[in-house]
């Protein structure tokens, strides 16, 4: 799996700089929303590296390669749940950094955990419907879910403040 995970990183090495930049901007941010989707964002990297695979018809020569259909998989997870944990991490560093010099910027402990169960939950939902219908049908699907788990995210915490 460790050769999946760096095939990976060989695809997103140059898309990554982008997602820590946003990572940074939005965790310094002192909007709850952004700061969600600062590690929410960590489980969409899967997809990219999916689309690609399917263009460049990777997923016919991994049949040819000694790995398990459940090892190519689990990498795509793997791959998520490092993103996922990389984006909380940063987004929790920051936060308390900041709420050091500014006590208006103080995150509330329920926003990264928050955060986490959210990004693993478009992640269980999501890959599997991309494994299945593929990248472009399932786009639209990966979309409605995201903006409807994430708009359920904020009306909830709307209605407990």
């Amino acid at each position: 799996m460790k050769a999946l995970l760096l095939k990976d990183w060989y695809i997103l090495r140059k898309q990554l700089w982008v997602w820590f930049v946003l990572l940074f901007i939005w965790s310094v941010v002192p909007t709850l929303y952004l700061n969600l989707m600062a590690v929410v964002y960590g489980a969409m990297i899967p997809y990219s590296v999916m689309a690609y695979d399917q263009r460049s018809r990777w997923d016919s020569f991994a049949r040819m390669l000694p790995y398990s259909d459940r090892t190519v998989v689990l990498s795509r997870y793997a791959l998520g749940w490092l993103c996922i944990a990389a984006g909380g991490a940063v987004m929790l560093t920051l936060q308390s950094v900041l709420s050091l010099f500014f006590p208006r910027f103080d995150c509330p402990l329920w926003l990264p955990l928050t955060a986490l169960c959210v990004g693993l939950v478009l992640l269980d939902i999501n890959i599997p419907l991309m494994l299945r219908f593929g990248t472009e049908k399932a786009r639209w699907i990966t979309f409605l879910m995201t903006f409807l788990i994430c708009a359920s995210v904020g009306a909830l915490s709307g209605i407990g403040q």
